[in-house]
């Protein structure tokens, strides 16, 4: 934030305890020498880390999660109104907007997913022209999360949270693939007039921005012949590279094979 000489962080969980008061929160630091400006926690106490996932739990720390960072970079958008606004999107399914001139004071929350280890909001957020696009993961984690799962895509009006559109996962095309999920991980792309998405499911679909319908839906979770002359298999879109846009061409890479996702290896 170059107006205010700010940098937005979002944190994760603490590894051991005590979990401390920085842990799943967004922080404000000086460009000029890096101290902390301010800080909004938003869950305390958490503390998790992969020890809990094993058997013997070795090292996990005795709070055992929620796990609820935010994983998702900070998105700076501005709304309707030309108010500038910091939204935030948390592993919980949360979605807070901030303000940027007031300390990081919520404007208003509004909790859309489930949540979870792999839940919730999970790489990436993008904004244009007055909507935020939030891709909700919602990963099938059992019944430890409590609440409904909501795989899919939401649009929420940067200035109030309002929901403009939600556009559920599809749940017609995994069929017996293993790990296939319709929750969407990977960060959403916006362009004028409409915001691209990959999904666990390893389609990736480009939605019209004003209302969520589908307009186009690419499967890239089958056999490629590629330039280089590797016969692959694409998979799950996940992880932090979510699709890049290019002038007339987007490019995807496919296949996120940890954490029971289906793997593939094709850009």
């Amino acid at each position: 934030d170059v107006k205010r000489r700010v940098m937005y962080v979002g944190t994760g969980e603490n590894y051991s305890s005590p979990a401390n008061e920085t842990s799943d929160a967004v922080l404000a630091l000086s460009m000029d020498d890096g101290r902390i400006i301010w800080s909004r926690q938003t869950t305390a106490g958490d503390a998790w880390n992969m020890g809990c996932e094993t058997e013997r739990k070795i090292n996990c720390p005795p709070e055992n999660g929620p796990d609820y960072d935010y994983g998702a970079a900070v998105v700076m958008a501005r709304s309707d109104s030309g108010k500038d606004v910091l939204i935030a999107g948390q592993k919980s399914g949360d979605v807070y907007g901030l303000d940027p001139d007031k300390g990081g004071e919520i404007i208003w929350h509004q909790k859309l997913g489930r949540g979870g280890i792999q839940g919730g909001v999970h790489f990436g957020m993008a904004a244009h022209d007055g909507l935020v696009y939030v891709p909700m993961s919602d990963f099938d984690g059992g019944s430890r999360w409590p609440g409904i799962a909501k795989p899919g895509l939401f649009a929420l009006d940067v200035g109030t949270g309002a929901i403009k559109w939600f556009t559920p996962g599809a749940t017609d095309v995994c069929g017996e693939r293993e790990y296939c999920q319709p929750g969407l991980s990977s960060p959403a792309s916006s362009l004028p007039g409409g915001v691209i998405a990959g999904s666990m499911d390893g389609h990736v679909r480009g939605y019209d921005g004003a209302s969520g319908a589908v307009v186009w839906d690419i499967d890239t979770s089958i056999a490629f012949d590629t330039v280089n002359g590797v016969s692959v298999t694409g998979g799950s879109l996940g992880g932090g590279s979510g699709t890049v846009l290019k002038g007339n061409r987007l490019f995807v890479n496919s296949g996120y094979g940890i954490y029971f996702h289906m793997p593939g290896n094709v850009l």
